[in-house]
């Protein structure tokens, strides 16, 4: 049995930009962007995203069993 494979269509133009290095794109100052520092920056964000969401977490889970008169054992 014969499976259907996609059929890929490669244009002259886009092989020879494959072929062909990257080259680094520059901003109006002549230096090349730095995608890695917002790269890490976007990161560092969720990262803080993520921990004020567990602190939040913790808080209100310790304040539900105050409520019901539990003492929470989380510090």
């Amino acid at each position: 049995m014969q499976h259907n494979r996609p059929v890929r269509i490669v244009k002259r133009d886009q092989r020879a930009r494959a072929e062909q290095p990257p080259q680094a794109t520059t901003n109006e100052g002549g230096a090349p962007k730095s995608s890695e520092r917002e790269l890490k920056a976007v990161v560092a964000g969720w990262v803080r995203a993520h921990r004020e969401q567990a602190e939040q977490y913790r808080r209100a889970a310790a304040g539900l069993l105050r409520d019901r008169g539990l003492r929470p054992s989380i510090a």
